[in-house]
């Protein structure tokens, strides 16, 4: 047999420790960077509780999304989950709304990008809209080199990598400078009200929300009933990390932090590396997601 006629052979499938590593690139995302506010809105006790308890219900999902994959076929996305329950009328609807929302995101994305390369070139004075284009100008030839979530697992881990180093330069610039005498931090928010409560618990239950593409990571798995195995993993990472920044940040920034973790670092060298981790972090996160999405519009359009 010649070289040419030999079969290609088949790439490995994810097994439960690489779906770990997707689970911690797509979750633990930038929103975890604004957890020093959602403590400064509802106080240590009820941020400490929203994190913790939700980490089971998350859980819980995620083993009925597994059992839901290995006993009805066909199953590979939320949409045709729609689609085997209620029919096709609600399918394309559902198709719509969640790739929709994850289409908004990825701009969301973009737009971090641009204010993180205006941080990273802050003495430059870039204004958003060309710090965005430029962003996405340089992601463009990036979208292209992944085709399959598997081959992402490597990209994944250095990405976890980039978010502990971006923490870690944040409040080691902060705890350099000390923590100021006037900062107060109280067990329960002063003037706790619903709204504060809701706004809070929304952003909290945002950081548990990667169930859009559970069933896309099941879907090239070796074994997707071992799926909830991956919140081994996965779990111990997002449920520290949320509570250190959420509680350290609160302690150092008191009731008025700016809208993220590394805004609060003031400019410098500390702030310019920061701000070039979460860069690099956005750029990892947008190629991830923009896999799902163009299989999506791939099966759509050409089935």
């Amino acid at each position: 047999m010649s070289v040419s006629e030999q079969p290609i052979p088949a790439k490995p499938r994810l097994s439960w420790r690489g779906v770990s590593m997707l689970m911690v690139s797509d979750i633990v995302g930038t929103s975890v960077l604004t957890f020093p506010a959602v403590a400064a809105e509802l106080g240590y006790a009820l941020t400490v509780l929203l994190i913790v308890g939700l980490f089971p219900v998350t859980v819980y999902v995620s083993v009925l999304m597994a059992r839901t994959h290995v006993r009805v076929r066909g199953i590979d996305s939320l949409g045709s989950a729609a689609r085997r329950i209620f029919g096709p009328r609600y399918a394309g609807g559902t198709f719509a709304v969640v790739y929709g929302y994850t289409l908004l995101g990825n701009a969301s994305y973009l737009l971090v990008l641009g204010t993180s390369l205006q941080g990273v070139f802050y003495d430059a004075r870039l204004c958003l809209a060309a710090a965005s284009g430029l962003g996405a100008l340089l992601l463009a030839p990036l979208v292209v080199g992944l085709r399959r979530l598997g081959d992402s697992v490597a990209l994944c881990f250095f990405n976890l990598l980039l978010v502990l180093l971006c923490v870690g330069v944040a409040f080691g610039e902060l705890a350099a400078r000390g923590r100021p005498p006037c900062v107060e931090t109280h067990a329960v928010a002063q003037g706790l009200d619903f709204t504060a409560v809701f706004g809070g618990a929304t952003n909290l239950v945002y950081a548990y929300a990667g169930q859009w593409m559970y069933f896309e990571m099941m879907t090239e798995m070796e074994a997707p009933a071992d799926f909830p195995k991956a919140f081994l993993v996965s779990g111990p990472i997002m449920v520290s990390l949320y509570l250190l920044v959420a509680c350290l940040g609160y302690y150092y920034l008191g009731g008025t932090p700016a809208g993220s973790l590394v805004e609060s670092v003031p400019a410098g060298p500390a702030y310019r590396a920061a701000q070039g981790l979460l860069l690099l972090h956005v750029t990892i996160v947008y190629m991830v997601k923009s896999v799902v999405l163009a299989r999506s519009a791939h099966g759509r359009l050409a089935p």
